[in-house]
C-alpha cells in the first residue's frame, strides 16, 4: 500500500542578509525617521526605500524547515487518505540505529547568521529575519511499503541556523527504513511570530 507523511508544528522562514555599515546607517536613520523603536516595525519599509533590493532574496541564506521543538509531530495516512499513526520525533528511531556510520556520510545543514565567520558569512553586519507560523508544514512524497509503517521505521536529521543568540533548529531531512524522503508540497500554516535582528561585526545588535 501507499502512504504519505504530514509534518506538523512550527515552521521558521529564514532568511539572511550581508548588507555593508552603510545600509546599517541607512536603516537607523529610517527607524529614527519613522519613530520605530524596533526594528522589525521599519522591516517593510526596507524594501520600499531600496535599502535592500528584496528581502525574500538574500545572498546567505532563505530556507523554510520546521523547528525542532516540543510542537513538532507527524501524521501518517494510507492511500486512502485514512489516518494511520500519529507520533513524536521521541516516538522514532535515532538516524545512527537506521544508518549506522553512513550517516556521518550525510553532509550537514547549517548556516550562519555571525559575522566574520564561515564561508559566506565573512561581511561586516548580516539583516536576519525569522518568520514563525504555526500548523502544516510538509507533506512527503508518497512511499510503498508491504507492512503498515511504525513510528521506528522513520529517522531525520536535524540542522540549525547559527546566530548570536543561539541556534535555530530545525529538521532537515526525514527517512523512511534509510531512504530520504523528499518535500512533495507545503501545508497552510499561520504566521504567530517574527524576529528581525542586524547583527555586527563588533558584536552588538540592532533589534
Amino acid at each position: 500500500m501507499k502512504y504519505k507523511l504530514e509534518m506538523y508544528g512550527w515552521e521558521v522562514e529564514a532568511t539572511g542578509h550581508s548588507i555593508t555599515d552603510e545600509q546599517v546607517k541607512a536603516i537607523q536613520d529610517l527607524m529614527e525617521t519613522n519613530g520605530a523603536d524596533e526594528l522589525w516595525e521599519v522591516r517593510h519599509d526596507i524594501e520600499i526605500e531600496g535599502i535592500v533590493d528584496d528581502l525574500y532574496d538574500p545572498d546567505l541564506y532563505h530556507v523554510s524547515r520546521g523547528l525542532d521543538n516540543s510542537g513538532l509531530w507527524f501524521l501518517l495516512r494510507n492511500e486512502k487518505d485514512e489516518e494511520i499513526l500519529k507520533f513524536e520525533p521521541s516516538d522514532i528511531s535515532d538516524i545512527y540505529e537506521v544508518l549506522g556510520d553512513a550517516a556521518d556520510d550525510i553532509p550537514y545543514e547549517g548556516y550562519l547568521a555571525i559575522p566574520g565567520e564561515g564561508d559566506k558569512s565573512e561581511v561586516d553586519n548580516i539583516l536576519a529575519i525569522f518568520d514563525e507560523n504555526k500548523g502544516g508544514i510538509a507533506e512527503y512524497e508518497t512511499f510503498e511499503s508491504d507492512e503498515v509503517p511504525t513510528a521506528k521505521d522513520f529517522c531525520l536529521q536535524t540542522g540549525d541556523i547559527g546566530t548570536p543568540d543561539g541556534d535555530w533548529d530545525f529538521i532537515s531531512k526525514v527517512y523512511f527504513k534509510g531512504k530520504e524522503l523528499e518535500v512533495y508540497d507545503h501545508l497552510d500554516n499561520r504566521g504567530k511570530a517574527s524576529t528581525v535582528e542586524i547583527y555586527r561585526k563588533d558584536g552588538s545588535t540592532i533589534s
